[in-house]
């Protein structure tokens, strides 16, 4: 049995981005990702993070028309694991960048493993 393909929602005004990035997610991904929805204001994304459910949404950092503070906002509120990617396509001397939020609950007794992704070995003293 294959796993359930991840919902993404894309959120972004600007169609060439959107549609780009749709068409290269299903050319790269396939079936183990469907497009649940593009949006373009900060307002419809609102909303289609309660009635679509997506399991990722990626947002276009270099979107004026998107308020990324107040769609954060929303973010934190809402319930169950999700995931943002803010994307920039802006070049920088390293390339394009991505900032990933990962929204998810877990046992309090994890935390160590957790943090342990992202830092070096406790300190025994």
């Amino acid at each position: 049995m294959s796993a359930r393909p991840k919902r993404v929602l894309i959120a972004s005004s600007h169609a060439l981005f959107g549609n780009g990035l749709r068409h290269l997610l299903e050319t790269r991904w396939g079936d183990a990702v469907v497009v649940v929805g593009m949006v373009s204001t900060t307002e419809e994304a609102s909303v289609a993070l309660q009635a679509l459910t997506p399991d990722v949404v990626i947002v276009d950092y270099d979107d004026e028309t998107l308020n990324r503070d107040e769609f954060l906002e929303d973010f934190l509120k809402a319930e169950g694991a999700l995931r943002i990617v803010v994307l920039s396509l802006e070049e920088s001397p390293a390339g394009a960048e991505a900032i990933v939020y990962d929204r998810r609950t877990m046992e309090a007794s994890r935390m160590d493993d957790w943090l342990g992704e992202g830092f070096a070995s406790p300190r025994e003293d």
